[in-house]
């Protein structure tokens, strides 16, 4: 087993440079870091975490683009009286008892000369169908040998890999076994900040019985760059659950659960630092975890969406000179020529900005790259751009991401 928490976690601000679209002239401006560690739930893997780069399936340059007259932006908030959650033991008693039995430990080895199992690292899993299916993460199971599961009262299978994605940190295995009670899937998209969450996992391989911990969710729509050490190569992950229930290395894959025990998301990573960043447990959307699940089991494999822009983000002045999200600025269209993607074809050109994906206003670059990651190739897109002023509607189908990306 692979002791992972001596690595670091770096947070850049979002901003390295300057552009104003009035003249194109860059300046230069100071960028702040913090250290942090970031330490991945499974038991075998160590990683850098920076968050700094954005990816729009193609690539972000780390900009921000200003409007260079101010202008006057009118915001409705619509304001959720915030409730610190009571943690009621018996509640967390009666979640515990249903879903424990449905978190399993997940072993990765290797069979010896006589046959014999031994086991290198591992992580967690949750069952979620009757028949067999264990979600789990991708970099739990990555290049594994052989799998293995326990459940709470020792029973032991053989696990047959079905597919993971590197992108989303999702895995999915299988066991000969039929009639289990699967988890509770709840859904990820009603979730506020504050809401209670339990998280059952198995941290540092203690046994087969699970542990179980309580928190809030303390953010949402969260973004980890992870470094090469974890995933072979860098990939961010986007849209993630950010909770204070304690997560400890082993829980990788474990549950995430809500006040009424249903699954709202996997388990994925944990940040701790010397000062200031303990407890900081991250989870993967269900929603998004079962997309993918879909995607494994039809084809092996999941027909990622590329947009094919190089993006900034982009911002507009309020009368008091402050800085409001406001959309993406398109740098460059990805590829040698601009039409050699969908969106040049459909007629997207360098200096538009993004304002709406089918519909739903777009603000920042997190959020485009959310929607994309929920997206396939083929998919047909609407996204509405600013040029000079003019809105413009542009239809077309999401090309597949390239494989060198």
């Amino acid at each position: 087993m692979i002791n992972m928490d001596e690595e670091n976690f770096k947070q850049q601000e979002l901003f390295e440079q300057k552009k104003y679209i009035s003249d194109l002239v860059e300046e230069s401006t100071s960028k702040k870091k913090s250290s942090l560690n970031i330490v991945f739930g499974s038991s075998m893997l160590t990683s850098i975490i920076v968050l700094s780069f954005l990816f729009i399936f193609g690539v972000f340059d780390e900009e921000e683009i200003v409007l260079p007259e101010p202008i006057t932006i009118t915001e409705t908030i619509k304001e959720r009286e915030l409730v610190v959650p009571r943690i009621d033991s018996t509640q967390v008693v009666s979640i515990a008892e249903m879903a424990t039995k449905t978190i399993v430990q997940v072993q990765v080895g290797l069979r010896d000369e006589n046959d014999d199992f031994i086991a290198v690292g591992g992580g967690s899993g949750v069952v979620i169908k009757k028949n067999g299916l264990i979600i789990t993460n991708h970099h739990v199971i990555a290049d594994a040998d052989t799998v293995r599961v326990v459940f709470e009262d020792g029973r032991m299978y053989e696990a047959e890999i079905i597919g993971s994605d590197k992108l989303t940190d999702v895995g999915l295995l299988k066991i000969n076994k039929a009639d289990l009670s699967p988890i509770t899937i709840g859904d990820s998209s009603v979730m506020f900040v504050g809401d209670l969450a339990v998280a059952i996992g198995h941290p540092l391989t203690l046994g087969a019985e699970p542990t179980v911990t309580t928190g809030i969710v303390s953010a949402l729509d969260r973004r980890l760059d992870v470094g090469n050490d974890v995933m072979n190569s860098a990939v961010t992950l986007f849209g993630l659950i950010q909770t204070d229930a304690p997560i400890t290395r082993g829980s990788s894959g474990g549950a995430l659960l809500n006040k009424n025990g249903e699954l709202i998301g996997i388990t994925t990573a944990i940040a701790t630092a010397d000062v200031g960043a303990e407890g900081l447990g991250f989870a993967i959307p269900i929603n998004l975890a079962l997309d993918i699940v879909e995607d494994l089991l039809d084809d092996g494999r999941v027909l990622h969406a590329f947009l094919g822009i190089l993006g900034a983000q982009y911002f507009e002045l309020a009368e008091d000179g402050a800085r409001i999200f406001s959309g993406v600025y398109i740098e460059e269209l990805y590829g040698a020529t601009n039409d050699m993607f969908a969106i040049g074809k459909a007629g997207a050109l360098p200096g538009d900005i993004i304002k709406k994906v089918n519909g739903k206003r777009v603000k920042t670059l997190d959020q485009l790259i959310t929607i994309l990651r929920r997206m396939r190739a083929e998919d047909q897109i609407t996204i509405e751009i600013l040029r000079d002023g003019n809105s413009i509607s542009l239809e077309f189908k999401l090309d597949l991401r390239p494989s060198d990306v």
